[in-house]
């Protein structure tokens, strides 16, 4: 190899070798880019975790809360289906006393009205008497002044 040879092989070695720095130097800042993309990467990851954590506590307390509310509304239902069986028991116990009440009153009026009958039926009877003794009376002095046995131009003088 002669001496020209070397020293283009030199140059084109030393052009090389600028390259490769060159290259090495952009390699370096692409290294530092990625541990920077990295690390906010792992800053992100964490506080994603975290957003994570807290939503999973969020969700489980409003779990809680609804798991809550859902026994205190059945609770709740209980207590108004045990208050309408209570007004319900009240309400027939009062119907059937107020039936009681209506039915005694009733038995009582018919005693009533059954005792007024016998002393009406003794009042009429003593009208009837009445009334037949009045009724022979007139019909005896009719008779009497149909027979003549009575003038009445004299009773009336």
């Amino acid at each position: 190899m002669s001496e020209q040879e070397i020293k283009v092989d030199i140059e084109l070695l030393k052009k090389d070798v600028t390259t490769m720095s060159a290259l090495l130097e952009k390699f370096d800042t692409t290294i530092d880019k990625i541990q920077e993309i990295a690390t906010n990467l792992t800053k992100m990851i964490a506080l994603q975790e975290q957003r994570i954590e807290s939503h999973e506590r969020i969700t489980s307390e409003v779990q809680g809360i609804l798991e809550m509310r859902r026994q205190e509304h059945n609770s709740n239902i209980k207590d108004v289906y045990n208050r309408i069986n209570t007004v319900n028991k009240e309400l027939t116990d009062k119907i059937e006393d107020t039936e009681r009440t209506i039915l005694a009153e009733l038995h009582k009026m018919r005693e009533e009205i059954k005792g007024s009958e016998k002393g009406l039926g003794s009042r009429l009877g003593q009208i009837e008497m009445w009334k037949y003794g009045i009724a022979a009376i007139i019909s005896f002095l009719l008779f009497l002044i149909a027979n003549n046995a009575i003038n009445i131009t004299k009773l009336f003088n």
